[in-house]
């Protein structure tokens, strides 16, 4: 089974430190990650300048040119730069600087505008469905399919910071296949990484989990993100388990089928047995190495007459009554 897309949100972790988010974008390719992931927005865009969580948002506000300054350390590192746009001020600049996927966040999966905005480029989107029900969804992606947008990739997402692990509903992922016929991931707010592991072996194709240096920091997502250490363990566990996780038809072709003439019971004589004697379940054991007669002939074995003697430990055939 392939491993999943590991994208490490670093979101606005950065709190406008370009070098901390440089550092962030290194500190997560050394652990595995494939994508990294920013916001992308201006804080009016997302909050009323009278909400106590506006001046943070407004010391996390990039430019074009911090957006193209750490798009070049992510480059450098080999890992790919994803951001999530909130206002179309926000596409343009990921569009000029050449992003390869977009991310949506769960409050804008209504949002029709962005959505428009975001299928004019036609690269693949991600879209994160945190609160949403399933007509939303359906409505979102139809809509995005009208515009001929590019592929879309449904994450399944619980919009609580944190959320816990009651809240989770795992199985929405492959749920959510089955009903969309659209790969499925999910993007993460449950502290350190275990419901990432979790999302993998249920089957979402990327996951998304928040990213920081230090969990203990005040401030943006860091309480509920993975640091360096979780995210590369992440990474390790994901490449040891996905194969465990097999296919279903297994029991067509079982890797463990050949053992089964080496671990099944056969049927044996308990003593040495003359010829004529009559047969009793004191007479037989069931043991291994398989025979000729199995457990489920025992039945049939019983009161049956020896045609000839048997030795102690002789397995019995048909031929033998």
């Amino acid at each position: 089974m392939q491993a999943p897309k590991i994208i490490a949100e670093i979101g606005f972790n950065h709190q406008g430190d370009l070098e901390l988010g440089a550092e962030m974008i290194r500190a997560a390719a050394r652990a595995g990650a494939d994508a990294v992931k920013f916001q992308s927005f201006k804080a009016d865009d997302i909050l009323s300048p009278s909400h106590e969580f506006h001046p943070v948002l407004l010391k996390s506000e990039m430019d074009l040119a911090a957006h193209r300054s750490l798009a070049r350390v992510a480059a450098e590192n080999r890992v790919e730069f994803i951001s999530t746009p909130f206002g179309r001020q926000a596409v343009d600049i990921l569009n000029a600087i050449g992003v390869a996927t977009f991310k949506v966040a769960s409050m804008d999966l209504t949002n029709l505008d962005l959505l428009a905005a975001l299928a004019e480029s036609a690269k693949p989107i991600l879209l994160s469905t945190g609160m949403a029900t399933l007509s939303e969804i359906a409505a979102s992606v139809e809509f995005l399919a009208a515009k001929n947008s590019g592929p879309v990739t449904l994450l399944h997402c619980v919009a609580k910071y944190p959320a816990t692990a009651d809240q989770l509903n795992l199985a929405a992922i492959p749920y959510l296949k089955k009903i969309f016929g659209l790969p499925v991931g999910y993007s993460d707010h449950y502290p350190g990484v275990k419901a990432c592991l979790a999302a993998g072996l249920w089957g979402a194709e990327v996951v998304e989990t928040h990213f920081t240096l230090d969990t203990s920091w005040e401030g943006g997502d860091h309480y509920h993100s993975a640091d360096p250490a979780g995210l590369a363990g992440l990474v390790a566990d994901l490449a040891t388990m996905l194969p465990m996780r097999g296919q279903a038809r297994v029991f067509e072709h079982r890797p463990d089928r050949a053992e089964a003439d080496l671990f099944r019971r056969g049927l044996y004589a308990a003593v040495d047995l003359p010829a004529g004697h009559v047969l009793t379940r004191d007479d037989l054991l069931l043991c291994r190495p398989k025979g000729e007669l199995s457990p489920s002939d025992l039945e049939w074995l019983l009161g049956r007459e020896l045609k000839q003697p048997l030795a102690k430990l002789q397995s019995v055939g048909r031929g033998d009554v």
